[in-house]
């Protein structure tokens, strides 16, 4: 079953996601941070499927995580509004 149709109900009730960095490998390794309207944030590895790797309701203890293995985040939010879910959701 794709990530898609895993997570459809959670993919309408984000407010904004983050791409975190491993940049001390010879190839970067990313992962993908989701924060959720309810309060939730979670860890996403889009390299296994988008396969939870962390997630807690304190944005500081997910960051502190990143930060623990050295990931830097990639400059800039993709944020979701309710102006934005009109048109396109916007880079911050």
């Amino acid at each position: 079953m794709s990530f898609h149709a895993q997570n459809q109900a959670k993919l309408s009730s984000w407010k904004f996601i983050e791409m975190w960095v491993d940049p001390s490998s010879d190839l970067p390794y990313v992962l993908m941070l989701v924060g959720d309207v309810d309060g939730s944030y979670t860890l996403y590895d889009p390299t296994e499927g988008y396969q939870v790797v962390y997630a807690a309701r304190d944005y500081e203890k997910v960051k502190d995580f990143l930060l623990e293995d050295e990931y830097v985040q990639v400059r800039g939010r993709y944020q979701d509004n309710a102006e934005a879910r009109k048109s396109e959701p916007v880079i911050v």
